[in-house]
């Protein structure tokens, strides 16, 4: 590590322990206080422990928080945790409203692994989502900042959000027979929720659980943009009934999320569980943008063609079949083994249909098909074990993690000239790539050594990890000589070393190293289309994104709450860039960079003032640079900006009534990967909810976010240019990166 960043990462973690020194007195002060904060439970360590007492910053998202502040999206879900972000995908190549994946310590994508029940999400293309996330059934989300690559594979390279689903058992709750039904309502995109979930245990051994939910939705309600454009102007044909720039195009969206599990327990070594979960979404989006006379978006002159309308859909689907055996043995080395078997295949089909008068007056009807495909075969094999050499404690996990996986991706158009009746046909369009099988192969070893009478923790892990893609170019790849696609292997392997020192039951700090490992996608190397004004081309020859992380915490844990802050640097080489235009030419395609360094401080508190008062605090401050190659000039690297996000939860017992006050604090975005990139300004938001058991087990949850009705920008608004084309005026108005105005939610949950 370099000397300068070790100085600037000592800097980070001195300055971020000064708020905190009055705050540890105080509650040194107070040895009476008796109220207790429950301990929160990781369970995608790969080892169950408390969050306290993981070399590492997490934060875990219960599902009665989804329920109570009415969370349906990535948005939502990470709208009040500092440093984490997701961005709504606007532009009108991408019109669904969805979301491109999650955003952790300045990278996000397929950089961050997304997990439901440690099955891994599918990927996203460009002209894609990586939206396949329900929120309905979900009993706990965690965030892991920073590479977890050891534990969990190659694309855990910024972190992991893994997502875990309910069991029987959270139905029964020790009764042989259960039942929960939801109704909830969104008034930011007229969202209406119904949900059940019923449990029965059949005998001693076995459970089962069936739930299903609906869901439906209009588009997202934007009060707060300018129908003007704003710094972008709306040059839009508002005559012709264009929809105006600080509104989406009108949307309907259905959604079906079937979950169904089994447990059987034979006996007490071992543990059967059988899943079937399947999510199908269905969005129409009625494309009015775009209605009336039409301009090159190259020479911006009119190209005498009229769009009378165009209509899109999106059928997403998710599936995971899975098999899990949980052996734990009577005696021996091996203390339990957990072997998961699943199959899990994710694709959506999109077209479109739209209808136009060309300059010469003829009716042109065109049609465009776009279908992908991924398809996982995953098994993963988790042995534990603990033992002890003199007095040092080893608490060991070993394995085997990998998976097979089939990408396809096929694009189709159509235009029909209904005056004439003549129809053409391509193939080969969007951003078409070669179709590939993909070969992961993965052992980890990670072992938590206790000593000095628990005191100390030394955890030293190790993954070796191998990467194998074949493409399988179909019939519409068009190649280009000298690029042709070819296998791409690599295996790396990947060390990660973590540390605690417990000063006393109170105070402890913690340390991590870790790296991480990205291998390109089929996407970023085997991309090819030619085109009239420009060339996507391959890139056979990128290397694997790496990263190399270090981390510095200090942690105090009271009767009552807890502080936690930490310091972090990660040093990313390779990082892939999208979109690179060689020089002198009017080819585009994908290239690694240099380096990318993120920095930053994390913090992050919570109190019990009395049994019914408590509060929670979290804040971070990110910084990064870039370079494209050695010998460039270090530019800065796009992060959210600093924020806080403070709570103070109240309970009234003899109402049953719960209320909670939410603030949301952000600076303003000053540096950007390109000077003229959009700069959003600083905000401050308050979000209001309450929870009242209006009759036994039947509670009532109102919330009202953005109670000022605040104007402000997201973080992923400093993506985009300060200026547009009127092109991209037209079709990706900045105005749509403006966050919620005032919206409620309403939900009403009763078990049986």
């Amino acid at each position: 590590m370099p000397k300068s960043s070790l100085t600037r990462l000592f800097l980070c973690a001195t300055t971020a322990l000064v708020p905190f020194s009055s705050f540890s007195a105080s509650a040194q002060e107070d040895e009476n206080v008796t109220f207790t904060l429950d301990p929160i439970i990781v369970k995608a360590n790969r080892e169950e422990s408390t969050v306290l007492d993981v070399p590492a910053n997490i934060t875990i998202i219960e599902g009665d928080e989804i329920k109570e502040r009415g969370i349906t999206d990535f948005g939502e879900l990470t709208r009040t945790i500092p440093g984490i972000t997701a961005g709504r995908q606007t532009s009108s190549a991408d019109p669904f409203s969805t979301f491109g994946g999650i955003n952790i310590r300045g990278v996000g994508g397929n950089r961050v692994q997304l997990q439901v029940d440690g099955s891994r999400v599918a990927e996203r293309i460009i002209d894609g989502t990586r939206d396949y996330v329900d929120m309905n059934f979900i009993k706990q989300v965690e965030v892991f900042r920073g590479p977890a690559s050891v534990l969990w594979g190659s694309d855990a390279l910024g972190g992991v959000v893994a997502f875990e689903t309910i069991d029987p058992a959270d139905i029964l709750d020790g009764r042989d027979q259960g039942l929960e039904g939801r109704l909830a309502y969104d008034s930011f995109d007229n969202g209406a929720s119904m949900s059940f979930s019923y449990a029965q245990r059949f005998s001693p051994t076995v459970e089962v659980l069936l739930s299903f939910a609906h869901d439906e939705a209009n588009e997202p309600t934007l009060s707060n943009a300018e129908a003007d454009g704003g710094i972008y102007g709306c040059p839009r044909n508002l005559d012709w009934g264009a929809t105006p720039c600080n509104e989406f195009d009108p949307t309907d969206t259905s959604i079906d999320r079937l979950l169904a599990k089994m447990v059987w327990t034979p006996d007490t070594r071992h543990r059967f569980e059988f899943t079937a979960d399947v999510l199908q979404r269905e969005t129409r989006v009625q494309q009015n943008y775009i209605l009336g006379p039409q301009y090159s978006s190259f020479t911006g002159l009119p190209t005498g063609e009229i769009i009378t309308s165009k209509n899109r859909l999106l059928d997403l689907t998710r599936e995971r079949y899975a098999i899990e055996h949980t052996w734990t043995p009577d005696a021996g080395f091996v203390d339990s083994v957990r072997t998961m078997l699943a199959y899990s295949p994710y694709g959506y089909e999109r077209s479109g249909t739209e209808l136009s008068q060309s300059a010469a007056g003829d009716n042109i009807r065109t049609q465009d098909y776009l279908s992908y495909q991924e398809e996982f075969i995953e098994l993963d094999v988790q042995a534990y074990s603990t033992f002890m050499t003199g007095q040092t404690e080893h608490n060991l996990i070993y394995g085997f993690d990998g998976d097979l996986t089939s990408t396809e991706y096929s694009r189709r158009d159509v235009e029909t000239n209904l005056t004439t009746g003549v129809a053409s046909e391509s193939r080969a369009g969007g951003f078409n790539f070669s179709d590939s099988d993909t070969r992961r192969a993965d052992l980890f070893l990670q072992d938590r050594i206790v000593f000095g009478g628990g005191r100390f923790e030394i955890t030293p892990g190790l993954r070796y990890a191998t990467y194998k893609i074949t493409p399988s170019p179909n019939a519409d790849y068009q190649y280009v000589p000298g690029l042709e696609p070819r296998v791409r292997e690599d295996s790396k392997l990947l060390k990660s070393l973590g540390a605690i020192y417990r000063f006393n039951d109170t105070y402890s700090v913690w340390a991590k190293y870790g790296e991480g490992f990205k291998m390109p996608t089929a996407q970023q190397l085997y991309t090819s289309l030619p085109g009239t004004f420009f060339d996507l081309i391959p890139a056979p020859n990128l290397e694997p994104e790496e990263v190399e992380s270090y981390e510095i915490g200090l942690r105090g844990e009271y009767g009552s709450g807890f502080f936690a802050v930490n310091a972090f640097q990660a040093d990313y080489s390779n990082f892939i860039q999208s979109f690179y235009n060689i020089p002198g030419t009017a080819q585009y395609t994908y290239r690694n960079l240099s380096t990318v360094d993120v920095w930053g401080i994390e913090a992050e508190a919570a109190w019990a003032f009395s049994d019914v008062l408590s509060a929670t605090f979290a804040a971070s401050w990110q910084k990064g640079t870039q370079k494209v190659s050695p010998a460039s000039d270090e530019t800065p690297h796009t992060l959210p900006p600093l924020t806080a996000v403070i709570s103070l939860r109240q309970d009234i017992p003899q109402y049953d009534l719960t209320l909670e006050a939410v603030t949301t604090l952000a600076s303003a975005i000053t540096e950007t990967a390109n000077e003229d990139d959009y700069k959003p300004a600083g905000y401050g938001l308050l979000d209001l909810y309450a929870s009242w058991e209006i009759i036994p087990n039947g509670v009532l949850n109102f919330g009202v976010q953005n109670v000022f009705d605040k104007r402000y920008f997201t973080a992923n608004a400093a993506t985009y240019s300060q200026s547009a084309s009127a092109a991209v005026a037209r079709s990706n108005p900045i105005e749509l990166q403006t966050g919620a105005g005032r919206t409620f939610t309403v939900s009403f949950d009763m078990a049986f």
